[in-house]
């Protein structure tokens, strides 16, 4: 049995994104930790792309490249851990 449209838009409006499971305001460290995060994951990233690009190229990449590229998604994933483990934390004080 299909419901009217108009209960179907009363019933959508009627989700609020302040619910219980809605996150409160992120501290500040959070904040910093995720915006480097993804820095250096795509940092690693375009390193990565770069030294594709000079071996298709044929040129010799810098081997600071290398060292973005080898430790940078290893540290992005280290930092994701601890975004987790402070999403963890918070939940346990909620």
């Amino acid at each position: 049995m299909a419901l009217p449209h108009r209960t179907l838009v009363r019933r959508a409006s009627a989700v609020s994104f302040g619910g219980v499971n809605s996150p409160k305001e992120s501290s500040p460290l959070r904040r910093i930790v995720l915006v480097s995060t993804a820095t250096v994951a795509l940092a690693s990233l375009l390193s990565l792309a770069a030294i594709l690009a000079f071996y298709v190229a044929g040129a010799t990449p810098w081997t600071g490249l290398f060292a973005v590229g080898l430790w940078g998604l290893p540290l992005a994933f280290l930092l994701l851990l601890v975004l987790l483990a402070m999403s963890w934390q918070e939940r346990r004080r909620a």
